[in-house]
């Protein structure tokens, strides 16, 4: 009898692990429709825009310089083929301070089932150039060896896709109108705008207003080119995630949406001579790396929350054959594989239809939908398995116990891991618990054995 026992504990065992193939299949299925939402998103950015990081505006002051060009070794001569080289080299000029005020309307767009998120934003900055600062550099430009001329300022400003620009922005430059064209006229960085500064004669500094409307998709960031900078960003996004350089140095976020502000200033932050470098030595990267903004993330879209519920199948397959196990045992029942079998696929399928009704339903609806399909199937089939309806009715109450709990976990975004580990724990702890007083030397004990070898009777 231990040996059949052990038989049929090996049988359970592998029909549990035949189960994890379905449930691989669905994760699978789960990775696909990742993939066509991400192609879906990509689709969207190539039509609507895609993330949008802006650099703030600044002056760039063009310049030429002669310098002359080192001999030429050819073989054991060296030969001058030219005596000078013509370079052509910018200089930036960054504001004394900058104030920005973002107000970002987000909403969605749909590309067949899949709801990507979009926004609208309208960003206003203003700022002041020191013309002390300008001269300064103009000055250091025209005592650089070499030099031979210096071209016409103009204000600058990068957009990451300038496709986004819904209407003509509008830049002031103490109060006077500057028509901006779409080229920042930087190297490296050719997205944007620009325009010419005016002449300003006596002005102490050059104070700028500038109007813009962006739309872009997944992200907005920025960086900041100031000696002090402030930007504040307003949203009706409630699942906002900081990204970037520096976090915001005050935040504030509600069901309703976000308030955020970051401050900067020339000491902590090395934007400038990234930007140099970008332009020079065409490497942008860790410019890029130092923008700040936010991210509007779908914190748990229903793939991650098939995907949560997806890692607790083995705990359902094996809760549900330990208990019928056990009831087997118990109450002399005899279960045969092929019904653990059916069981298993049962729990199995719950997922497939929670991510395929996922997709076009609200996911609290798809979850209802298919824990009520699925306790009911095995309400059904638990009554003529187990032969008692109480029981059936208890084992179902339990798969619906265990689901409700398990949607309470993929809809956490911080505790899933603490709250997941203490659903194991529970578990454990309640099977501990109920089979504390089994003995399981007894369960390989036919239950017929004493009427196989009746004791004699004394007459």
């Amino acid at each position: 009898m231990q040996k059949q026992l052990a038989i049929k504990i090996a049988i359970i065992f592998v029909i549990g692990l035949a189960i994890l193939i379905p449930i691989n299949m669905v994760t699978s299925k789960v990775h696909e429709r990742q993939s066509y939402q991400t192609q879906a998103k990509d689709s969207v950015a190539q039509s609507w825009t895609g993330p949008q990081m802006i650099i703030t505006p600044m002056i760039i002051i063009p310049y030429r310089l002669v310098i002359p060009r080192a001999p030429i070794n050819k073989g054991r001569k060296l030969v001058n083929e030219a005596e000078t080289a013509i370079v052509d080299r910018l200089t930036i000029v960054i504001p004394q301070k900058i104030t920005g005020n973002i107000e970002v309307d987000n909403k969605s767009v749909f590309k067949g089932i899949y709801e990507i998120p979009v926004y609208n934003s309208q960003i206003t900055l203003s700022g002041q150039f020191t013309t002390n600062t300008l001269r300064d550099e103009i000055a250091k430009i025209k005592a650089t060896s070499g030099f031979e001329s210096i071209g016409q300022p103009y204000i600058s400003m990068h957009i990451a896709d300038v496709r986004g620009i819904d209407k003509a922005p509008t830049l002031t430059i103490n109060n006077q109108s500057i028509t901006l064209h779409p080229d920042s006229r930087l190297p490296s960085l050719s997205n944007g705008l620009s325009g010419s500064l005016p002449t300003q004669a006596n002005s102490a500094e050059l104070a700028f207003s500038l109007s813009l409307s962006l739309r872009g998709m997944a992200s907005l960031s920025f960086i900041p080119l100031a000696s002090d900078a402030i930007l504040k960003m307003h949203s009706q996004w409630p699942h906002p995630e900081f990204i970037g350089a520096s976090l915001p140095a005050q935040r504030q976020i509600s069901a309703n949406g976000f308030d955020a502000s970051w401050s900067s200033t020339r000491y902590s932050s090395n934007s400038l001579s990234l930007l140099q470098q970008c332009i020079s030595a065409n490497n942008c990267r860790k410019l890029k790396r130092s923008s700040s903004g936010v991210s509007f993330i779908e914190p748990v879209d229903v793939y991650l929350q098939s995907e949560r519920a997806i890692k607790y199948a083995i705990l359902f397959i094996g809760l549900s054959f330990i208990s019928f196990f056990i009831f087997e045992h118990l109450k002399h029942i005899r279960i045969h594989p092929i019904q653990y079998t059916f069981v298993g696929l049962a729990t199995a399928v719950f997922y497939l239809l929670l991510i395929s009704l996922a997709e076009h339903i609200a996911f609290h609806w798809a979850y209802l939908i298919a824990v009520s399909c699925c306790s009911t199937l095995l309400l059904f089939y638990l009554r003529y398995m187990l032969k008692q309806l109480s029981a059936a009715c208890l084992f179902s109450a339990m798969i619906v116990l265990l689901y409700s709990l398990l949607y309470i976990i993929v809809q956490a975004e911080d505790f899933a891991l603490l709250m997941g580990a203490f659903l194991v724990f529970g578990v454990l702890a309640t099977l501990m618990f109920v089979t504390r007083k089994i003995d399981w030397y007894e369960l390989s004990t036919p239950h017929d054995k004493q009427t196989e070898n009746p004791k004699p009777t004394v007459s």
